[in-house]
């Protein structure tokens, strides 16, 4: 990661920093800002272990492909809200599970947050995924 996205410290100005990067015909830093924002909103949530973390970061990073995708600031709201009645680990096999999450796998790519996805995340942790989706 680039030095000056190292040093951004809130999402919002990672955003604008992408933006920035892209007028300037920089795209490899836009793209370092995204993955940085997913980061940091993923930090500022508090998580119980590590697994976890991963599981909230793979939302922040589907918002990130849905918001890139639609040209807006897009929110995550019903996976957010399975989260709160089912638990993250339920809510994420229930994504997994959906057909709409396919089309975001390529933003992901694009954005080059595809180790971010529901997929990986579960797959880099089978067996805490496995345990409290079921």
């Amino acid at each position: 990661m680039h030095d000056l996205v190292k040093r951004i410290n809130d999402p919002k100005l990672c955003y604008v920093f992408a933006q920035n990067a892209i007028s300037r015909g920089h795209p490899d830093l836009a793209t370092q800002a995204y993955r940085r924002a997913v980061d940091l909103r993923a930090e500022q949530h508090t998580t119980e272990s590590e697994a976890e973390h991963a599981a909230v970061r793979a939302i922040y990073a589907y918002e990130e492909a849905l918001s890139f995708r639609k040209g807006k600031r897009t929110r995550a709201t019903g996976t957010w809200q399975t989260v709160t009645r089912k638990g993250i680990f339920s809510a994420l096999a229930q994504r997994i599970e959906s057909s709409a999450t396919t089309n975001v796998e390529s933003v992901l790519k694009e954005l080059g947050m595809e180790d971010y996805s529901f997929a990986a995340t579960a797959k880099a942790y089978p067996d805490v995924f496995l345990a409290k989706a079921a």
